[in-house]
């Protein structure tokens, strides 16, 4: 680096030092100026002698304040100038040595060491108010930021991204199988990993990105001024360096398993706002992870994905779609998140079974939209935490009606809507709205009753805990030839483990 280059980096680092807004540079320039101004008058002895004992006083004054607001860069200063004063009252006093000339030097001199000690002072404190700030945003464990500085920093990013027309990238980071090794080796093993993967993690996005734990084996990243290429590319890079560096990993089975599951969106590209930025990528980290794991996913506009497959015939309902998926989006997230992961392993068994690409559309419509009758539903129903009593549950179980009232009005569809009226119909007939039994049921309903159940066991919901993904499965099988077709069971479950 040049000297050049090293003296701009010197002035940059002051900058962001000291001057931390324009209020205190001009803070700085203005006492400064004063200082100087009382310097020039001292020198030149334009004024009376019985001033100077008071503009001494209030020059001491500007002094100690600019030590105590700009600690050691203000006392370099102070310093400069003082001595400056203090060798043209030496030379006044080698001329005529008098008792005020000795009496200047002196002060001078104490001004200086008051100056040093006000500058130490103001840095300790400034380093205790930095380190209550740094333990404030860091979590203790992983010593990268926490989630509640990142609740603080995305809203910020965003405003910036706003401000500066730029984009803001957002990776979703799980740890997988992490509670099993946490389990088996106890929670000070489950801690190193952790701690090896946020310094990970924090080396493998660089300084200009900011990590955070999100969560007990979660972790987030903002990433300013990114594009979706960047930032999927800082994402395969951080899974790329784990895989290499998981030596801190036990090396047995399950410590093999532990991989990294990351979900990607990105705002203004695809996010309308922070909650839907968030939204996107928590939806795209759950594909990863239930998927197949060790994954990268981007979010995927779901209307976007449809538009690329959907017939000719079909291109009128993209509107439609659009419309209905933004009402169940307005009232309830959680819906609208379920709804199309339901969709996407409907298709994935609609595809092991060699479904046809018009049946499979079918299945990819219905399951977006096989719970869009719960706008009828009222929120407290929907949301109530604790078990539902018999009018409330009589009520839930009227939603396939109410959806399939809404979609019997798109023309062409009657299949799709067949398949939304009975997804909750079960195998042995003790299901509703109907109580259909086995090939009763669609081939249809039944796909959407076994991706439906299989998201909302392995979902956070409010009135019930998430299965892991090998519970979820194993439920699915004790509970085939009974609630659900014990081939499409059989053949879903082999589908998901190959996946993994």
């Amino acid at each position: 680096m040049s000297r050049k280059d090293n003296f701009v980096a010197f002035i940059r680092n002051i900058g962001q030092e000291y001057f931390t807004s324009k209020f205190k540079f001009m803070e700085f320039s203005m006492v400064l100026l004063y200082y100087v101004v009382i310097m020039v008058f001292f020198t030149r002895n334009t004024i009376p002698d019985e001033l100077y004992t008071i503009l001494g006083q209030i020059q001491g004054f500007l002094a100690l304040y600019l030590a105590y607001r700009f600690r050691f860069f203000g006392f370099a200063i102070i310093v400069t100038l003082e001595m400056y004063q203090a060798l043209f009252l030496f030379v006044r006093y080698l001329d005529t040595p008098t008792i005020n000339f000795m009496a200047g030097l002196l002060s001078k001199m104490l001004t200086s060491i008051s100056a040093l000690i006000v500058a130490f002072l103001s840095n300790k404190q400034e380093m205790q108010k930095r380190d209550l700030k740094r333990l404030a945003i860091t979590d203790d464990l992983t010593d990268v930021f926490n989630q509640r500085h990142f609740n603080v920093s995305i809203i910020d990013e965003v405003e910036k991204a706003d401000k500066k027309g730029t984009n803001l990238g957002l990776i979703l980071i799980d740890v997988d199988n992490f509670k099993k090794y946490n389990d088996i080796y106890g929670h000070d093993k489950g801690d190193d990993v952790l701690k090896s993967t946020a310094s990970l993690i924090k080396v493998a996005v660089g300084k200009d990105n900011l990590v955070f734990r999100y969560g007990g084996d979660e972790f987030a990243v903002l990433l300013p001024n990114s594009d979706q290429f960047n930032t999927t590319r800082v994402a395969d890079d951080i899974r790329r360096e784990f895989e290499v560096q998981r030596h801190f990993c036990f090396s047995d089975g399950i410590g093999n398993q532990i991989s990294l599951s990351m979900g990607i969106s990105q705002y203004p590209d695809l996010a309308a706002d922070r909650d839907e930025l968030m939204s996107q990528a928590d939806m795209a980290l759950y594909h990863s992870k239930n998927l197949g794991k060790n994954k990268v996913h981007f979010y995927q506009d779901v209307i976007s994905r449809i538009r690329k497959g959907i017939s000719k015939d079909h291109q009128h309902l993209i509107g439609v779609f659009k419309t209905l998926l933004s009402t169940i989006s307005a009232k309830d997230t959680y819906t609208l998140g379920h709804s199309e992961r339901v969709s996407t392993y409907a298709v994935m068994i609609g595809e092991a079974l060699n479904l046809s690409i018009n049946e499979i559309s079918t299945l990819q419509y219905a399951g977006l939209l096989h719970d869009i009758g719960k706008i009828e539903i009222p929120k407290t129903v929907l949301n109530k935490s604790g078990s539902l009593d018999y009018e409330e549950f009589e009520l839930i179980k009227m939603h396939p009606v109410y959806s399939a009232n809404i979609l019997e009005s798109l023309s062409g569809m009657d299949e799709l809507v067949t398949f939304v009226k009975h997804h909750h119909e079960k195998y042995d007939g003790t299901g509703y709205p109907s109580g259909l039994y086995g090939n009763q049921i669609s081939l249809g309903s039944r796909i959407l009753c076994i991706a439906d159940s299989f998201d909302a066991m392995i979902s956070e919901r409010p009135y019930c805990s998430a299965m892991n993904t090998d519970d979820a499965l194993r439920e699915l099988e004790r509970c085939a030839g009974q609630h659900f077709d014990p081939d499409l069971v059989e053949l879903f479950v082999s589908v998901m483990k190959a996946k993994v």
